[in-house]
């Protein structure tokens, strides 16, 4: 029995992936795991985006200073650096299905809790308590955003990056509608009411996922670990792909911290013009993220030459927004939305083929295509972008103090450029060079549970091959393995 044959209700056949329109066509089951993912995606959202924007208003209140309650905002951040990498190497103790309803149960209990921050007196008390929320609620993130993609990669096997982006753009929306709603609910309700509100909202999900997320459960007969955050790290060629999310994070750390003060306020613009720009990047990105996606699963260009684009784009869209110094172009809004929009579109594509890429990077070093390294390597990707919004948030403002915006932004632009030339040669090498690849070989079978709950007619087990990794020539391997379609 196959491994989609076994994932199907009732063992009827697989259906095609796509079908003959080039839309995706689904099985219940698929369609079920879709709309939990995309609607845990879009409340969590929600949840995590409220805390900026009326945050530091009532922290002002209680005596705190912008550098306190930033860096309160900023602790999901620092967290997620911290956290996501051990829940990645860890997602099959945890439990796939645990680490996702555990985790947006416990964030939506974090963002009710939020809104009673007004309750506590000012001082010491109220920052402890603020950071603590914070804290757990970032870890319970961490175990969504992990088995998110886990399940993603282990449902969708050939259409991974089609239904990440979709996933990336339901998460955009979120984010660019939740102060809006916010808004209206904290007219209404005060302080308190977007959390509660978004909060409940939030652990209501957990029923459907309860209920329609499987669940799967392995058991190895060899005690020997084959997965590790140190030789993932040691992964050479990922770290193209790992060096253009925090090269690009920390370029949207520095357009979200300068680009009011530094850009935007020379023009005199109202702040609901303020708002519609700032959108731009975020609206720009949430329409292209899907593009890159099918570019990703059905285009025959390879992912690094897709990398390279991506950030070049990110590059270019900060000589625009600067201006680069020494070069002649010129100071007007139209510049700054072309720039902003661009830069939307580039970091849409870092985020979408950057992390299939370190995926298939993984993969093609030798780890099983499994749960474990699907979320082993989006543990380590959330990491490294929670790092670089962290690092920009706080450094920013402090490099702009030292040396001015157009020096600070010359420096931001100059390592994407460097990432993306010295990207474009090892690729010139690459095809000029005689290649040993990793090939692999079935030797024997390890069962694998799904267990779902509810009356859905799943299948209950299957069996999947255990990977012998050898050395081969590159013609063998061209002949034998689906990876000359990658590179």
């Amino acid at each position: 029995m196959s491994e989609k044959q076994s994932l199907l209700p009732d063992g009827k056949e697989d259906e095609e992936e796509r079908g003959s329109s080039g839309c995706l066509s689904l099985s219940r089951r698929q369609w079920c795991v879709l709309f939990v993912l995309y609607l845990a995606s879009m409340s969590t959202s929600f949840a995590i985006c409220l805390f900026p924007p009326f945050f530091p208003k009532i922290a002002e209140t209680k005596g705190a200073s912008a550098s306190v309650y930033g860096f309160i905002i900023g602790t999901n951040c620092l967290v997620s650096f911290l956290v996501t990498p051990f829940v990645g190497e860890n997602l099959s103790k945890i439990g796939m299905k645990f680490s996702f309803v555990a985790g947006v149960f416990v964030s939506g209990g974090c963002c009710i809790l939020s809104g009673f921050l007004e309750w506590f007196p000012p001082g010491l008390e109220f920052v402890l308590m603020a950071v603590a929320i914070r804290t757990v609620q970032a870890t319970a993130n961490a175990g969504v955003i992990v088995s998110t993609f886990a399940y993603i990669a282990m449902e969708f096997p050939n259409s991974v990056a089609a239904v990440f982006s979709f996933n990336r753009t339901m998460t955009n929306v979120a984010q660019m509608a939740g102060p809006i709603v916010g808004g209206a609910l904290y007219e209404v309700g005060g302080f308190k009411m977007p959390f509660l509100v978004m909060g409940i909202l939030e652990i209501l999900v957990c029923f459907p996922s309860y209920f329609l997320l499987p669940e799967y459960e392995t058991e190895r007969k060899d005690k020997k670990k084959g997965l590790g955050l140190m030789r993932l790290l040691k992964v050479p060629t990922i770290w193209i792909s790992f060096l253009g999310l925090i090269l690009s994070t920390l370029a949207n750390g520095f357009i979200t911290i300068t680009l009011e003060p530094q850009v935007l306020r020379k023009f005199s613009l109202t702040p609901f013009f303020v708002g519609l720009v700032f959108g731009l990047k975020d609206g720009t990105n949430s329409i292209t993220c899907p593009v890159w996606g099918h570019f990703c699963d059905r285009s025959s260009v390879s992912f690094k030459t897709l990398m390279i684009i991506s950030v070049l784009m990110v590059g270019l869209s900060l000589l625009f927004l600067g201006p680069f110094p020494y070069l002649p172009i010129p100071e007007t809004l139209g510049v700054v939305i072309g720039g902003l929009a661009l830069y939307g579109v580039g970091i849409a594509g870092v985020q979408v083929v950057g992390l299939i890429d370190s995926m298939h990077e993984a993969i093609y070093a030798g780890f099983p295509d499994t749960a474990d390294t699907h979320g082993l390597v989006s543990g380590v990707w959330s990491s490294l972008g929670g790092a670089g919004r962290f690092i920009s948030r706080w450094g920013s403002g402090i490099l702009v103090d030292k040396i001015g915006y157009r020096d600070s932004s010359a420096i931001v632009t100059v390592p994407l450029l460097v990432l993306a030339f010295l990207t474009f040669g090892y690729t010139l090498i690459k095809k000029t060079t005689p290649q040993r690849h990793i090939q692999e070989t079935e030797v024997e079978s390890t069962p694998i549970q799904t267990r779902n709950a509810g009356e859905m007619g799943y299948a209950t087990s299957l069996k999947l091959p255990r990977r012998r990794f050898t050395l081969c020539t590159e013609e063998d391997f061209s002949k034998t393995s689906s990876f000359n379609a990658i590179y």
